[in-house]
């Protein structure tokens, strides 16, 4: 027979009677650690006592730029401990290697994560014209939305912002928006800016630590949070992006550290009054209307392609121009004065390969860059190149498109090309007709396997309007 307890008291000294159920499978140590202070908070155990904050700390998990792995490697972590995040998504990438799907994404979103926007392409505000802010950060989120998600919430992509930018992004139905760094690291000084306040100061510009990066050590991502709950609490968000072990990328964490760290973060709710809140849950409102950004406005006739014979660069990288490729290979681009018309061209090396290709292609964005696609109209398309390489190895012209919901995908390609030590031009190529719903082109060269290729004059022509 199971004893009756005896009624509560509050007298000192005396212990009330709590009744643990036994669990069938073994606890993990933040579920340890929860129940230790549980029972610390019902026994009245001498010198067992429990600490909360006079101002409440607050916790946001962030994850940058949608990569796969952080659907493999963080979701998981995040499930394992009942704890949501924010994964802020640019909608032009979604779909395309390496990168989540639209059903990942919705995955995050059923299990109570929540989807901000991060422009179309990731790219840098401060750098484009007002036209081109307000392209990247409004359609983006247009299509977000048109994808079934909430969408309140923005980051900038590099933390890169301004005044002109913060008023875009308000105007383009954000609730608040998000840069990187600007908060104190630990340690480096007292009574420095430890934390974003809540309400935050300048809801378009939130400020957080530093991103975490492969050397943040452990105790350093901890710290963020110790500082904030010893110096009167507040704001803060803590910025992810890559999610993997032996990871390349600099800007990544293992999962073994991720889920380290909220092992450890899981009990201070209790200990320390430190909660793990999304960016709505801090920011709040109402989701606004979708605002469209203004129509693209280039080139309607002749050579559709913008800078066509690379002659505009910046660190190397020809203007509306963008390194593609995928699988496992070794290379280097290098900005070449071997050029067949202008100063420059663009000199790809791949030294090894397992798989996959490297390409110079056409910028795939929502900008003036992308010559824009008419439904049902066909293309020709060209490159200048030369180069050498085994005669197995594939080198194609490749076409995509960028569909209605904003996402580049594959088209079509060329015959393979053979090697040649002069300039010459690839053999006409017509494409199919462009499929209902596409809106935009773009045109690459691609080396799949050993061999040095150089590439100039891209060339994309509607035979419509000459």
């Amino acid at each position: 027979m199971t004893p009756t307890p005896p009624p509560p008291t509050t007298r000192p000294g005396r212990v009330r009677w709590i009744s643990v159920r036994l669990l069938r499978t073994r606890p993990t140590g933040h579920a340890l650690a929860a129940l230790f202070v549980l029972l610390c908070a019902s026994l009245a155990v001498p010198g067992v006592t429990t600490a909360h904050a006079a101002t409440t700390t607050v916790v946001t998990l962030g994850f940058d730029d949608g990569v796969k792995d952080q659907f493999t490697n963080a979701r998981p972590v995040l499930q394992a401990h009942a704890m949501h995040g924010v994964f802020y998504i640019n909608s032009g990438q979604t779909n395309l290697t390496n990168y989540m799907t639209q059903a990942d994404i919705a995955a995050l979103a059923s299990d109570g994560d929540e989807i901000g926007g991060h422009t179309v392409d990731h790219a840098d505000l401060t750098t484009l014209s007002s036209d081109d802010v307000k392209r990247e950060v409004c359609n983006d989120r247009v299509t977000l939305l048109n994808w079934g998600f909430a969408i309140k919430n923005f980051a900038y992509p590099y933390g890169a912002s301004n005044a002109a930018a913060e008023q875009i992004v308000h105007d383009c139905g954000y609730n608040s928006a998000r840069t990187v760094g600007g908060v104190t690291s630990p340690g480096s000084c007292d009574g420095c800016g430890y934390t974003e306040t809540i309400p935050p100061a300048d809801v378009y510009n939130t400020q957080t630590p530093d991103s975490i990066k492969s050397d943040t050590s452990l105790a350093t991502i901890k710290g963020y949070v110790t500082n904030a709950e010893q110096h009167g609490g507040g704001w803060v968000q803590l910025v992810f992006h890559h999610v993997c072990d032996a990871c390349t990328d600099t800007y990544s964490v293992s999962p073994s550290t991720l889920s380290d760290f909220l092992d450890w973060l899981a009990p201070r709710r209790l200990l320390h009054g430190t909660t793990v809140k999304t960016v709505d849950q801090v920011i709040g409102g109402a989701q606004q209307p979708p605002v469209n950004g203004p129509p693209l406005n280039p080139p309607t006739h002749g050579n559709l392609v913008q800078n066509p014979s690379l002659e505009s660069a910046s660190n190397g990288l020809p203007a509306c121009f963008q390194y593609g490729g995928y699988g496992t290979n070794t290379y280097t681009w290098t900005r070449s004065t071997d050029a067949h018309t202008g100063s420059y061209s663009q000199k790809l090396d791949v030294t090894s390969w397992t798989s996959g290709d490297r390409k110079l292609v056409s910028k795939q964005d929502a900008n003036t860059c992308a010559p824009v696609a008419t439904p049902g109209h066909t293309y020709t398309a060209s490159v200048w190149y030369k180069g050498s390489w085994a005669a197995d190895v594939p080198v194609k012209l490749t076409l995509y498109y960028r569909t209605s919901a904003g996402t580049w995908v594959y088209w079509t390609s060329g015959p393979a090309l053979p090697a040649t030590g002069t300039w010459t031009k690839t053999p006409a190529f017509t494409s199919p007709a462009v499929p209902s719903g596409a809106t935009g082109l773009s045109i690459g060269l691609s080396l799949a396997g050993t061999g040095t290729i150089y590439t100039d004059d891209y060339d994309i022509t509607d035979p419509a309007n000459p």
